[in-house]
This record gives structure tokens, C-alpha cells and sequence, in this order.
């Protein structure tokens, strides 16, 4: 989607050129606002191949460090009010840490791709017996109920809660943003 964001630009950069050339009458303003939401698109784009990119830090700083660094690195960076709450520090299985930490980060990947966001918040909380993610944008949300079945983003947070016996639930209105809650039980009862 980059490389296509980019050809865009060049397409329309040379398109627009001429149209000046030959029609005085053309708004330039106009001509600028669609180059710059295309280009402002296609650099939210590479920060996330260049953060994808970049090895995995759950090892080192747990999931919570982990998430906090890819709210820095990418949503902040985007431009987002980027947060993350916690009730307490953690002590999960790494299996459960990676599952939830690639689930967060499918979340964020959409509200960043999709959602025209401009806040996002990344909750997390545990009890005795399981541990809950909540991934909440102010977005543009979309209606469930016409999304086209398949898709790859979902179906994959779907699996990898599955995977450990959790369970997801993505609640969205349009024009009211999104909530993808996962719940995995910890085994500690």
C-alpha cells in the first residue's frame, strides 16, 4: 500500500502540474490537501513496516513495555493521543504475553490504517483468573454487520485468542469508534 500511496503521488503531482499550466482557473488548495493526506497516509504506512521490522521487545521488557513502546514509536508518532493503562504489573506466561501483544498490535494496526483515529487507548487488566485487553479508538468506527467475512486482521485475533481459550469481541458504530476486547484465562484459580 505504500509503493501504491507513492505512485499516487507521482501520478497526481504530474497530472496536477499540467492542469496549472493549462487552466489558471484550477484551485491549487485543493491540489495540496489531496497530496497531503495521500503522503500523510503512505508515512503512517512506513512507520509500521519500519516498527514491524524491528525485533520484538516482550523478551526483554514484558508485554506492557512492549506495548508502551509501540504507542511511542508508531501511534504517537502518527500523530495520535496514543495511552496505556494497566492495573497492575503483570506476571503472565510468555505465551499468553506474545499472543496479546500481536493481538494489540493487529488493533492498532487497523485503528491506524482505517480509522481516521484520533485517540487511542490501550487498557489492560487482570484478575485472579484471567487477563483482559481493550484496545478503544475514536475513530470512524463501521457498522459489524457489513463487514465482509474473511478478514485476515480479525480472523487472526480471533485465532490467537481462541488459541489460549480466550475470547474476543469487537464492538464499533460508525461514527463512534471501536473497542476489540479479548479475555484469556491465566489458569492461576
Amino acid at each position: 500500500s505504500v509503493i501504491q500511496s507513492l505512485y499516487s503521488l507521482s501520478l497526481l503531482a504530474e497530472g496536477w502540474r499540467r492542469r496549472v499550466e493549462t487552466d489558471s482557473s484550477v484551485q491549487v488548495e485543493e491540489l495540496f490537501d489531496r497530496v497531503g493526506t495521500i503522503s500523510h497516509q503512505a508515512l503512517k504506512e512506513m512507520r509500521l513496516l519500519v516498527y514491524e521490522l524491528r525485533p520484538l521487545e516482550l523478551g526483554e521488557d514484558g508485554l506492557l513495555g512492549a506495548l508502551h513502546q509501540r504507542l511511542g514509536v508508531v501511534e504517537s508518532r502518527a500523530g495520535m493521543d496514543a495511552r496505556l493503562r494497566a492495573d497492575t504489573l503483570l506476571e503472565l506466561a510468555p505465551d499468553i504475553e506474545e499472543e496479546l501483544y500481536w493481538i494489540a498490535v493487529e488493533a492498532l494496526n487497523n485503528t491506524l490504517k482505517h480509522a481516521s483515529a484520533t485517540q487511542v487507548s490501550v487498557l489492560v487488566q487482570s484478575s485472579e483468573d484471567c487477563v483482559t485487553l481493550k484496545v478503544i479508538d475514536n475513530g470512524c468506527g463501521f457498522d459489524p454487520a457489513a463487514l465482509k467475512p474473511g478478514g485476515l486482521g480479525l480472523t487472526t485475533m480471533r485465532e490467537r485468542s481462541e488459541k489460549l481459550g480466550g475470547t474476543l469481541d469487537v464492538t464499533s458504530r460508525v461514527a463512534q469508534g471501536t473497542t476489540v476486547e479479548v479475555i484469556i484465562p491465566t489458569g492461576k484459580t
